[in-house]
This record gives structure tokens, sequence and C-alpha cells, in this order.
């Protein structure tokens, strides 16, 4: 599929540059040139690789809010006069920071920023040649005030001109990291989920190791997400005229991510053994001299622990897999390799694990592949631990914070009206089927409670971030309508 890549933040801007220097790598053709690089603070643009100057975007370079990064002899100036610490914001109770520069991770104030500057914003945005690609999707780190900031506002911008789909990558803060990211992050997913037309999240948590920082993890975290991306976006862009006749295209990928939600991915690789024998079986299998009834290829145990192992890997957002809507299988490898055999059999295993009969299939062949791949796509997933623990991290924080501005004016618990108190957040409300809209026929705006038609989705959320109001009812009200 072509797709064209709009990233956000710092996490955005590497993923993109790290995407396309690994689309060189592969050969596959998928963006086509068609990129965008956002930001509010441009010292990640210095690092980056890939990604040319005119398509890296400075926001907020005269805006009273952004703080402007010094030249360097000033920062170690200045960091030698204030402890080495004058760049960092300290919040939450863990030891990681927040840079300071930028938007200094205020989501209100991305937002502020990106909508003074929407007609910076359109000019760029004017770069992608819409009509080559097949879909875009927004990069960002939701856990920060430009990625979940800036990048609600671009996701409309990018709704209201685009005919095409767009979708979101978002990656969510870790437990190492400060407990406002949390909060954003839960803004932002209440924000960019119903906007979307799929929102693939990445859990930055399940990807560390141990103590690791996600800091430290960086540059593995992000090349898992881009092999995955590859393997599924990139499917049938490496080599358009191998032929095969279950070769997966765009549609079917376009068919399992329409029903909207969460998506989350899976990937596992098994290593070919081409040596002397190998060679001598398939050959007598051409020459129709062999007494192997399969249809050639690894056999279908094989493929089928392959699919196996892609469902049970560390999926990207780790999930229940039962409450996936709809399902694709990509099987990429040599095209003499993969067996019918075997794809049914792993199709008719992914049915029965996820208990949807939704399940899409195809293959990619690739010659000269030493490897055998399976990329698994679940789609509309709803049970989402992460996703819960985050929300109660969120709410705790609102619930402290509003307590603290209570008890600065002087006021106390036993103040509050029993109205007032009806509307106290309880931290154990967290998602679940009842408060995730699935039983009505609409979602159910926070603002007003009344109901917002599903077709119309580019209606459904402000621009700028929502404010998190502490009510759990419907704060993660994401889950697409299923068919019924």
């Amino acid at each position: 599929m072509k797709l064209a890549l709009v990233g956000v933040g710092d996490a955005g801007t590497r993923i993109v540059d790290r995407f396309v220097s690994r689309e060189q790598a592969t050969g596959r053709s998928i963006t086509t040139g068609n990129i965008l690089v956002f930001n509010t603070d441009d010292r990640v643009f210095e690092d980056t690789r890939t990604i040319p100057e005119e398509r890296r975007v400075l926001l907020g370079d005269t805006h009273s809010a952004v703080k402007r990064r010094p030249d360097s002899a000033d920062v170690s100036a200045s960091a030698e006069g204030k402890g080495g610490d004058a760049d960092r914001v300290h919040t939450g109770t863990h030891a990681d920071t927040i840079d300071s520069y930028g938007v200094g991770g205020d989501p209100d104030v991305g937002a502020t920023v990106a909508e003074a500057d929407l007609p910076e914003i359109r000019r760029a945005l004017d770069q992608i040649d819409e009509t080559e690609v097949a879909a875009t999707m927004l990069v960002a780190g939701l856990g920060g005030g430009t990625g979940s900031g800036v990048g609600s506002v671009l996701l409309e911008e990018l709704n209201a001109i685009y005919e095409t789909p767009v979708y979101v990558l978002g990656a969510l803060p870790s437990t190492t990291e400060p407990d406002r990211r949390a909060l954003t992050a839960a803004r932002g997913i209440r924000t960019l989920v119903p906007l979307a037309d799929a929102t693939f999240l990445v859990d930055n948590e399940a990807w560390r190791h141990g103590t690791d920082s996600v800091a430290a993890r960086h540059n593995n975290i992000n090349e898992a997400i881009v092999t995955r991306l590859l393997a599924l976006f990139g499917a049938g862009e490496r080599d358009p005229e191998a032929i095969s006749e279950m070769r997966v295209d765009s549609a079917d990928l376009s068919r399992t991510l329409e029903v909207g939600g969460v998506a989350t991915i899976g990937y596992a690789t098994h290593e070919l053994d081409r040596d002397d024998n190998d060679l001598f079986a398939r050959l007598l299998q051409l020459l129709g001299l062999s007494n192997d009834t399969d249809d050639g290829g690894v056999d279908a145990a094989t493929i089928k622990r392959l699919i196996r192992q892609a469902l049970e890997s560390k999926l990207t957002l780790p999930c229940a897999v039962t409450s996936a809507d709809r399902v694709l299988l990509i099987l990429s490898g040599p095209p003499d390799t993969i067996s019918r055999k075997g794809f049914e059999t792993g199709r008719y295993l992914l049915e029965e694990e996820t208990t949807t009969v939704e399940v899409l299939a195809g293959d990619e062949p690739v010659s000269g592949a030493t490897e055998i791949t399976a990329t698994v796509v679940l789609s509309n997933v709803t049970d989402i631990p992460r996703i819960d623990e985050i929300q109660r991290q969120a709410v705790s924080m609102h619930s402290l914070s509003t307590t603290d501005d209570h008890d600065t004016a002087g006021g106390s618990d036993s103040d509050l009206g029993d109205d007032e108190r009806e509307d106290e957040v309880d931290p154990d409300r967290v998602l679940t089927d009842d408060t995730a809209g699935g039983e009505d026929d609409g979602d159910v705006d926070e603002n007003d409670g009344s109901e917002v038609d599903n077709t119309n989705k580019h209606n459904a959320a402000d621009s700028s971030v929502e404010a998190f109001d502490g009510e759990t009812d419907h704060s993660f009200d994401f889950e697409a309508e299923r068919d019924e």
C-alpha cells in the first residue's frame, strides 16, 4: 500500500526517519517521497538522515509559549550555573523528566501553537501528493505535548482535506516516564482514536527490558515498530511483478482496518535451511517426481507454528486477541516455500484463537528471501489492559490535581454539595463493555451527552486536545461500531 507519513514531535520524527531508511534499504517503494515531519523543537531534526530540509517543519517559531533551545555554548554555561538541570522539568513520581523546550510537554500549548500556525501547516501539506498514495499515517508519541497536542490539530486537518483513509500510529508512555505523560496520553487517545480511520498503538512499557528506560531502548523499539509497519504496508511493494494467486493487496488491508478503533500487529520469522538436499527435493517436486503429497514448500506444521508465534508474540499493543473484530494474515517469503495447506491451516488457527470468522489472508512472494515471515493484524481490539492502566493513572492524577487546586483555594471535601459529590471520580471505574458504548446505536459526545452519528467521525472530537474531566464513562469510548 502506498502510504504518506506525517511525523509529529520527537518520536514521530525519529520513526518516520527510520521507516524511510529501512524502506530504501529493503527495496520497497511505499512513501514515494510523500513524507513530512512537524515539531516545536528543532533539535531532533539535526539527527535525521533521510528527511529533506523542506520536509521538516518547525512550528511556533514566534509563539511566546514555545521555548526555543539556545546555542550549545549557552546551554553549557546555563547548565553549569544551574546544576546541569536547567532544561528539564521534574514531574510525577518517577526520576524521568520532561524537556522544557518546545511546548514543554503541554498538549494544550501544542494545540494552540498548531492552530496559530495552520496556514504554515497547510502549505507544508501541499507537498503531499494524495493521488500517489492510498492512505496517510500520522505518527506521534502520545505522551508528548507536541505529539498529542499538535497531532490532534494535524489529524483534523488531514481528515478535512484528504479523501483517502488517515491512520494513526501512537506510542504510549511507559511506567518509568513521568505521570504527567500518562494523563497526556489518555487525553490523546480520547481525541485521536475517534478521528482516525484506524489507530495502531505501541506500548513502550511492553517493549522496554527490565529496568531500562524507554530512552535507552528508543532505537530498538523504533526498529521493531518499523519492521512491522514495513511487513504490513510494504507487502507487494517490493516485487510487484511477482505472481501469486493468494497475493495480498491494499484492498485486503483497507478492509481489515475499515472497522476503525485500535489495531495491533504481531510478527514472527522462520529461517530457511537452504542446503543441497533441500534444493534437490524441491527440484524433484518441480519435475513431478516427488512422493510428497503436499503442494511443496515448507510443511504445513511449520507454517502453522509460525503463525501461532506471530499471534502469541509481543504485539505492538498487548491485548486479548479474542476482542479483535477482524484479522489479516500476511505470509512473506520465497514463492516456492509457502505451502497452501499450511496457509489454510494457519487461517483456521486464527479463526479459532480470535473467535472471529473475518480472517483475511494473503502472501507476499519474495524471490531470494532467506526466511518466511508471518505478520498478523488484529483490528478494533477492545480488551487492552495497558489502556485500562493508563486510564486509572490519568484519573488518579486528575483527582490529585483537583484536590490540590481545591486545597489551595481553602476548601475541603466536606464543603462539597450533594451534586458536586456525585461528580467525583471513582478510580476503579475503568473501560468495560458497559462503558465502552458498544450497546448504543451511536457514540456519545462527552460534552453534552448527545449521540453522534458514527458516519461523521470527523466531527466527533474537537481539534484541540480535550480536557480530561475525570469522567470515566466515555473517556475511552473508542470501540468502533461492529457490524450486526
